[in-house]
C-alpha cells in the first residue's frame, strides 16, 4: 500500500535548464557513440577510442542526471530485517545499487582523465607543467580519498531498530537514539530529503570519514539528513515509518521482528495513525 508523499516533495520540479542540459548531454553521448562506431567500421579504430570514451562518460552523466531529477514511479520494494550497529536487529532500507554504480563509475573515469592530464603536464618538463602537475596530483588524491571512502561505506542504508535510527551514507555514519529524536520532517534540498532533528545526547554517534572535506550535511550535528532519492524503498514509506515509531514508543520493540515488516508493508505505519489497541 502506497502512503501519501509529503507536500514538500510534490511541488518542486527540475528546472528547464537542467532538463535541457541533461537532454543535450545525452544526445551528445549518442552522437559521439555513433561517430566512434562509424570510425571503427571504416577502418579507424584508433580514432574511435577517445570518442567512445567520451560517449561512455557523457552517457553516465546523463544517466545520473535522469536518475536524480527525473520523476519516476514510486518503488514497491519494502524493507528487510538486518543487523543494527547497536548489535540488535532492525528494519533496513537500503540504498540504490544502480545509483551507487553511476557515482562510482563517474568518479573512476574522472580520476583516470585527471591523472592522464597531470601525467602529460609533468612530462612537459616546464615550470607551468610542474605547477599544473602538483595541483592535479592534489585533485587526484582528493577524488581518490572520496572514492575509497564511498566504496568502504557503500551501499548506504537506514535502519530503524528498537534502540534508535541508524544512517550510513557514503561519507559518514550516524546513530540517533529514539529518546533524542526531537522531530522528523520532509524537505526539498535539490532533491527530496528526510531530516531527523535531535537534542544533544551522549548516546548520539557521528563519524565523518572525510573530516572537513565532507558536505555541509555531514557537519549538521546532531541532525541526520537522508537523501530520499538514494533509497530503494518508497521514500514516503520510510518517512511515515520514522514518524510512526517516533510517535509510538511502545511499538519500537517490534522493529527487530517480522511484525514491523508486516506493519510497514501493509501501510499501517503511517504518520498520524493510532497505535493498535492492546488485546483484552
Amino acid at each position: 500500500m502506497s502512503l501519501p508523499a509529503p507536500a514538500a516533495w510534490t511541488g518542486p520540479r527540475p528546472s528547464w535548464w537542467l532538463i535541457v542540459s541533461m537532454g543535450f548531454t545525452g544526445l551528445t553521448a549518442l552522437a559521439l557513440a555513433a561517430e566512434a562506431a562509424w570510425l571503427a567500421w571504416t577502418g579507424g579504430p584508433a580514432s574511435a577510442v577517445p570518442l567512445a570514451g567520451a560517449a561512455v562518460y557523457l552517457g553516465h552523466v546523463a544517466a545520473l542526471g535522469v536518475r536524480l531529477w527525473w520523476p519516476r514511479p514510486r518503488p514497491r520494494r519494502a524493507g528487510s530485517l538486518a543487523a543494527a550497529p547497536d548489535g540488535g536487529t532492525g528494519v533496513r532500507f537500503g540504498y540504490s545499487g544502480w545509483l551507487c554504480y553511476l557515482v562510482t563509475a563517474l568518479l573512476v573515469m574522472t580520476e583516470l582523465v585527471v591523472a592522464a592530464v597531470g601525467l602529460g603536464a609533468a612530462l612537459s618538463a616546464t615550470v607551468a607543467g610542474a605547477v599544473t602537475a602538483v595541483f592535479i596530483t592534489a585533485v587526484v588524491l582528493i577524488i581518490g580519498w572520496f572514492l575509497v571512502t564511498m566504496l568502504r561505506l557503500a551501499p548506504g542504508q537506514v535502519i530503524l531498530s528498537p534502540a534508535g535510527i541508524s544512517h550510513r551514507g557514503l561519507t559518514d555514519t550516524r546513530f540517533v537514539p529514539w529518546p533524542a529524536v526531537a522531530g522528523i520532517s520532509a524537505d526539498w534540498i535539490g532533491t527530496p530529503v528526510i531530516a531527523v532533528l535531535a537534542v544533544p545526547s551522549p548516546d548520539i554517534r557521528v563519524r565523518r570519514y572525510l573530516g572537513r572535506l565532507g558536505s555541509a550535511r555531514t557537519r549538521l550535528r546532531p541532525f541526520m539528513l537522508i537523501r530520499a532519492i538514494w533509497l530503494t524503498a518508497d521514500p514516503a514509506t520510510v518517512y511515515h515509518a520514522l514518524l510512526y515509531y517516533a510517535a509510538h514508543p511502545g511499538l519500537r520493540a517490534e522493529l527487530g521482528t517480522p511484525d514491523a515488516l508486516a506493519r510497514i508493508g501493509a501501510g499501517q505505519a503511517a504518520a498520524g495513525s493510532p497505535a493498535p489497541s492492546a488485546p483484552e
